[in-house]
């Protein structure tokens, strides 16, 4: 029997179920083509108010395709078409995937600072990665996985995000559940999203003539987190940018991106948790979209929809989650197009000219004020002279009448 969650009459924000399941495993002989390169965990996300519409058209995909057997990706395995087909019909669910990818490679570069030779810190680490990103993009989240532990790592998330649940609350909503993989397609739909991802991203994978995957399940896709976070494996490796990027643009607006989403992920504030997640989708279009350009401000504002902060303003999200952002050193430019990280010089100054037709009309409405005042005082009375108007007050004093 499937679980379902009871409504709340006082709290619009509906909870999501996060249903999990992992492509890889633990083992570091990555030239070994039976060893994965990369270590992928999806979550299928589904809004409570649709759990029983997801569950009951997965359950026809599975048997349309699987007849009495589990929907696995490794039963697919080359069948490209077969694959393209089933993942066609799973773009039909009213649900969205969010993914964690861990590049094994990056991570072998500080392995043993880390400890990452071990599996159990390994898992560790890939545990508190997951929990700690749904956790952040999602205010009211029940996490889904099997209760089997029929795997190494399943056996360990289970453990570490069941120690790490909180206490449910008066609706008795609890964060963290259990499920059997075999008998429950909602979780078989997360092993089909994460097998898939490996032929764009496993190194033994993506070469074996299978199709662009990933852009058919893209419109489905609420980020992609791939950890580490370096400017080599994204741009020299598996680049997306457009072929006009100017590198050093790219390295310096990347790396300030990168560093605020460092230094501020276990951030409990929700304003920054906010910030942090429009970042990490910047940085997400910025290295896998070259084509999309500019992102509009209600995409952005989108990603924070099951948040504390999801019924902000337009002009709020711009003032406190953009130009926050930006006070914190994050190089955004801006248009009327959207936002966007800046990966060439034109960019800059579409910042530039954009900002330049708001600032500079308004500097000069307040230096005609300023100048009107001291004309008709006599000079008694100059505006800028309290001290928090002192920047100011230099800034025009330095100019040419």
């Amino acid at each position: 029997m499937y679980l379902t969650s009871k409504g709340s009459l006082n709290n619009t924000m509906e909870r999501i179920y996060a249903f999990t399941d992992e492509y890889g495993a633990f083992g570091w002989d990555i030239a070994n083509p039976t060893v994965s390169t990369h270590f992928i965990i999806t979550a299928v996300l589904v809004k409570d108010s649709e759990l029983a519409e997801y569950a009951a058209k997965a359950e026809e995909i599975r048997k349309k395709y699987f007849q009495t057997g589990e929907m696995k990706s490794s039963k697919v395995a080359l069948n490209h078409h077969r694959r393209e087909m089933i993942l066609n019909d799973i773009m039909q669910l009213p649900c969205s995937f969010f993914s964690v990818c861990i590049d094994k490679k990056a991570c072998m570069l500080n392995m043993n600072s880390r400890g990452l030779q071990y599996k159990k810190t390994f898992y560790k680490f890939m545990n508190n990665i997951v929990h700690k990103e749904l956790k952040r993009a999602f205010t009211k989240l029940t996490i889904v996985a099997d209760e089997i532990g029929s795997n190494d790592y399943m056996a360990s998330f289970c453990g570490y995000v069941e120690a790490r649940q909180d206490i449910p609350d008066l609706l008795n909503e609890a964060n963290f559940s259990f499920s059997r993989s075999h008998a429950d397609v909602r979780i078989q739909v997360a092993d089909f999203i994460s097998g898939t991802l490996a032929y764009a991203f496993d190194d033994h994978k993506k070469n074996l003539g299978a199709p662009d995957f990933l852009s058919i399940i893209r419109p489905k896709v609420t980020r992609i987190e791939i950890y580490p976070k370096t400017l080599k494996s994204y741009i020299l490796e598996d680049s997306a940018l457009a072929d006009d990027y100017d590198r050093d643009i790219a390295s310096l607006c990347f790396r300030q991106a990168a560093i605020f989403v460092e230094n501020n992920s276990d951030s409990e504030d929700s304003e920054i948790k906010a910030q942090v997640i429009v970042a990490q989708y910047l940085l997400f279009r910025f290295m896998n979209n070259s084509t999309r350009g500019y992102i509009y401000t209600s995409e952005l504002r989108d990603q924070l929809r099951h948040t504390d902060m999801a019924h902000i303003s337009e002009s709020t999200f711009r003032m406190r989650i953009i130009g926050k952002l930006r006070d914190n050193g994050v190089i955004i430019a801006s248009s009327n197009r959207g936002y966007k990280i800046p990966s060439k010089r034109s960019e800059l100054y579409d910042f530039i000219n954009h900002d330049a037709k708001i600032v500079i009309p308004m500097l000069a409405r307040l230096k005609r004020c300023r100048d009107l005042v001291k004309l008709a005082t006599n000079n008694d009375l100059d505006l800028l002279d309290q001290p928090e108007y002192s920047t100011l007050k230099g800034f025009f004093d330095s100019q040419p009448n």
